[in-house]
C-alpha cells in the first residue's frame, strides 16, 4: 500500500478515535450533570426541612440549586459545566458543614462529593472543588468559625489534617480518573481500528469478487484447447490475462501490474476493460495497435489524472485458426512445447513497459511464430518462475520448461492444474507474487473446422 493511502488512513482512523471517545464521554457526562444538579434539589430540599428560618443559607443555596440546573439543562457534557457543577457541589457541602454547626460526620460530605465527581473520568473537575474545599477550611481556621470545625479551640493541625486527608483521597481519584480516560481512548482505538480493518476487508473483498467476476471462465476458440489459472498472493491479484475470440482466432493477453494487492487490482480491472474494448470495437486490430492505444490509456489514467508512475508489463498474442501466432508486448518468455520433438522452445517478446511514456508505437515490435498440430503453449507471469523455495532459491524458467515437458501430453487443464502444483509445492504454498498461467494446445486445421 502506497504511504500517502497509508497516512490517509491512519489519519482517518485517529480522526474516528476520537470522535468514538468524544462520544463515549458525552455518553457517560450527560447524565452526571443532571444527577449532580438533582443532589443539589435535594439537599435545597433538605435545608428547608432542617432549618427553614436560615435564610441566608437558603437564599445562597437556592442560588447554586438554579444555576446548576439551568446549566445542565443549556450547556451539559461541556468542561465549563462540569467545573462549575463542581465548585457548586462543594460550596453545597460547605453550607451544610456549617448548618449543622460543624459535626464531624458532615465533613463526609466532601469525600462522597469528590467520590461522585469521579465518574466524569475527568480529573480536571478536582481542581475548582479542591479550592472550594480549601477556601472553606482556610476561613474555618482563620476565621475561627466554631461552627465550620466543630471544635471549641482552633488548631492548625486540625486544618492540616483535613486537607491531608481530601489530598489523599483526590490522589486516588485522580489516578482513577486518569486510568478511566486512558482505558477508553485505548477502547475507542481499538473500535476505530476494528471499523478500518472492517471497512478495509469489504473492499478488498469487494475489488476481488468484481476481478473474478471478468475473468473469463469458459473459453472456447475453434482450434483451440485452452486453461488458465490464477492464485493471487493477496486478496486481490495484480495480474492480467485474457482470451478474446474474435473472427479466424483470438486475442490472448497476459501482464502484470506492478505490486500486488487491491491498488495492482483495481490497475489491472482497468487493463482487462481497456483490452476488451479496444478489440470489441476492432476485432482486426493487430497486437501492436491494440497495445499502443492501451498504453495511452494507462498513462493518462496514471500520470495525467492520478500523477501516479503505475507501470503494466503486457504481450498481446493473435491466434490464427491455422496455427500462425502473432506476438507483440513486454512480457515474459513464452513456452512453446513441440509435440514432433516433445522439447520445449522459447519466444522471446519485444517492447516496453505499458503507462511510463506517452507514446510507444516504435517500441513496440510484432513477431511472428506457427503452431503445430498438438504444440502446447504456455504464457505464465513472473510469479510462477520467482516462486522461491525455503532456500530462498527460484523455481526459474528451466524447472518450469522441465515440468512442462514432463505433462505436455495430458489434456490442457491437467497441464495447467500439474504445472500450478508444482509451483505451490516449490514456494511451500506461500506465494511472494501474484501467479498466473495460460495454457493452449493448437489442434489444427482439422480441429479448427469441427469446433467451428
Amino acid at each position: 500500500m502506497p504511504p500517502n493511502v497509508r497516512k490517509r488512513m491512519r489519519v482517518a482512523e485517529h480522526r474516528r478515535a476520537d470522535d468514538l471517545f468524544e462520544g463515549g464521554l458525552r455518553a457517560s457526562v450527560l447524565p452526571l450533570d443532571r444527577l449532580l444538579a438533582g443532589v443539589m434539589v435535594s439537599e435545597w430540599v433538605v435545608v428547608r426541612a432542617f432549618d427553614p428560618r436560615c435564610g441566608a443559607t437558603i437564599a445562597v443555596g437556592t442560588m447554586l440549586t438554579l444555576g446548576a440546573a439551568l446549566l445542565a439543562l443549556a450547556r451539559p457534557a461541556r468542561p465549563a459545566t462540569r467545573m462549575i457543577l463542581a465548585s457548586a457541589q462543594m460550596v453545597w457541602v460547605a453550607l451544610l458543614v456549617h448548618l449543622t454547626g460543624g459535626r464531624i460526620e458532615m465533613h463526609f460530605g466532601f469525600f462522597a462529593s469528590l467520590a461522585l465527581l469521579a465518574l466524569y473520568r475527568d480529573w480536571r473537575v478536582f481542581l475548582p472543588a479542591t479550592l472550594i474545599v480549601v477556601a472553606y477550611h482556610l476561613l474555618a481556621w482563620l476565621g475561627g468559625l466554631d461552627s465550620a470545625r466543630g471544635l471549641a479551640t482552633p488548631t492548625p493541625g486540625w486544618f492540616f489534617e483535613h486537607l491531608g486527608w481530601i489530598a489523599c483521597a483526590e490522589a486516588c481519584l485522580v489516578i482513577a480518573c486518569i486510568r478511566g480516560e486512558r482505558e477508553m481512548r485505548q477502547a475507542a482505538e481499538r473500535q476505530a481500528n476494528l471499523e478500518t480493518a472492517e471497512q478495509g476487508e469489504y473492499e478488498v473483498q469487494l475489488a476481488a469478487s468484481i476481478q473474478a467476476s471478468i475473468l473469463p471462465r469458459e473459453i472456447r476458440v475453434a482450434g483451440l484447447e485452452v486453461a488458465a489459472k490464477m492464485l493471487p498472493a493477496a486478496e486481490v491479484g495484480g495480474d492480467y490475462y485474457d482470451v478474446l475470440p474474435v473472427a479466424g482466432g483470438c486475442i490472448i493477453g497476459i501482464g502484470d501490474v506492478a505490486g500486488h494487492g487491491l491498488k495492482a487490482g483495481l490497475t489491472m480491472l482497468q487493463t482487462q476493460s481497456a483490452v476488451e474494448a479496444l478489440v470489441r470495437s476492432n476485432p482486426q486490430s493487430t497486437p501492436a495497435a491494440v497495445l499502443t492505444e492501451l498504453n495511452r490509456i494507462l498513462f493518462d489514467r496514471s500520470h495525467k489524472r492520478r500523477g501516479s508512475r503505475e507501470h503494466v508489463t503486457m504481450s498481446l498474442l493473435r491466434y490464427h485458426d491455422d496455427g500462425r501466432i502473432v506476438t507483440a508486448g513486454a512480457h515474459q518468455e513464452a513456452i512453446l512445447w513441440r509435440a514432433a520433438t516433445g522439447r520445449c522452445e522459447r519466444l522471446s517478446v519485444q517492447g516496453t513497459w505499458l503507462g511510463m511514456i506517452e507514446d510507444i508505437e516504435a517500441a513496440t515490435v510484432e513477431a511472428t511464430h506457427h503452431l503445430g498440430k498438438g504444440d502446447l503453449l504456455v504464457l505464465y507471469t513472473d510469479g510462477v518462475i520467482e516462486a522461491t523455495n525455503a532456500s530462498d532459491v527460484e523455481l526459474g524458467l528451466e524447472r518450469l520448461c522441465a515440468t512442462v515437458e514432463a505433462v505436455a501430453h495430458l489434456p490442457v487443464a491437467d497441464v495447467c492444474d500439474h504445472v500450478f502444483d508444482s509451483v505451490v509445492d516449490w514456494s511451500d504454498g506461500e506465494l511472494q507474487d501474484d501467479a498466473t498461467l495460460v495454457v493452449l494446445r493448437h489442434l489444427g486445421v482439422a480441429g479448427a473446422v469441427a469446433a467451428a
